[in-house]
């Protein structure tokens, strides 16, 4: 029993302790042997473990019975010398047989994953290049704008911030062609219709009290729009031209006072007009349609002149002059009794 186990054992054993110190590599002697039992495609097929151990078992094997079947018999190098051997070497020459077909199987299935392997790695270069040439298309898309002015006090140079991309379409270069991303398209649209919805009401200045909060609301999501759509023209010049007024919103409650955008009606409603005509190109780029269903009383916002007629003053130039005016005036009067009062405790301390 003990032979018949060691007849089998022995042979795979020493076929496997050759190849582990042949072609084996690793640190230690389980990472060898992951090695050895693993295709490896990167590398050529005579360092693969598995083709040595097909190879050397048969021979180990047909070398280990055939000590057996050959016991007792003399070398006889003639014809009834060679009969007699195929006789007697059935079971040894069918086991050294099996490394033909056993090398064909792992040459086989190296080439497979060989395969593989490139296929993955051409479908890599393919998805980079599908997202890479996205991401220019879209540069280059908003590239043909070229230089647009509004209402004859800001001009505007359409050009995407490299993050607009990353905001706005879902995936990553590994995954191809990026989708878009719904909820920023969606965030975009309600900004904007807070922001029209705050003009048209200040516009009218149906409510004079109110009509400061409803200018500050407006401007306050035109600057998040342009933060978002990556606008500097708005967030930046429109900015330096701004007033700060010392108040607060409901929709930023952590400000203690909001900018303007710039101080004129047209410049209020360039900026909003800016912002939508960025998103809607956005939106044609992306094969989107726009859900923003404007009320027909608020039209005159998106398009023409009839914005400068709803009353007959200019409503924006009415705050300015009044309420804000006052307001920046009042907080700049307590800035200097609280500097004042400061100095005077400072003074005592020391």
């Amino acid at each position: 029993m003990a032979q018949i186990i060691a007849l089998i054992l022995l042979p795979l054993v020493v076929a496997f302790g050759l190849t582990l110190a042949l072609v084996s590599k690793g640190g230690n002697f389980f990472e060898r042997t992951r090695f050895i039992l693993t295709p490896h495609p990167e590398l050529g097929l005579m360092k693969q473990g598995l083709l040595w151990l097909v190879i050397l078992s048969p021979i180990l094997y047909f070398l280990g019975t055939g000590y057996l079947a050959w016991q007792g018999y003399d070398v006889l190098l003639n014809a009834e010398g060679f009969q007699m051997f195929l006789q007697i070497s059935v079971l040894p020459l069918a086991l050294l047989s099996l490394a033909i077909p056993l090398s064909v199987l792992i040459s086989r299935l190296h080439s497979t994953e060989q395969s593989a392997k490139q296929i993955e790695i051409v479908s890599h270069k393919n998805n980079l290049d599908t997202y890479r040439s996205h991401r220019q298309e879209l540069f280059s898309y908003f590239g043909q704008i070229g230089e647009t002015e509004y209402l004859s006090c800001i001009k505007v140079n359409f050009k995407v911030h490299p993050r607009l991309h990353t905001n706005f379409f879902l995936g990553s270069p590994m995954e191809g062609l990026p989708s878009p991303n719904e909820a920023a398209f969606k965030d975009i649209e309600s900004e904007l219709s807070t922001a029209q919805w705050g003009i048209d009401a200040t516009l009218r200045d149906v409510n004079k009290p109110m009509t400061l909060s409803f200018y500050l609301n407006a401007c306050s999501a035109i600057f998040r729009l342009s933060e978002k759509l990556g606008i500097p023209e708005i967030y930046i010049e429109l900015a330096e031209k701004g007033v700060l007024v010392p108040a607060k919103i409901k929709k930023q409650p952590e400000l203690e006072s909001i900018l303007t955008v710039g101080t004129t009606t047209d410049e209020l409603m360039a900026a909003y007009r800016i912002a939508r005509s960025f998103y809607l190109n956005l939106c044609d780029f992306a094969c989107i349609t726009p859900s923003m269903d404007t009320p027909d009383d608020r039209k005159y916002i998106d398009i023409g002149g009839r914005y400068s007629t709803v009353n007959d003053y200019l409503s924006v130039e009415r705050l300015h002059e009044t309420v804000i005016k006052s307001a920046v005036e009042k907080s700049g009067k307590l800035h200097n009794k609280a500097f004042k009062t400061d100095s005077q405790h400072l003074a005592i301390s020391v």
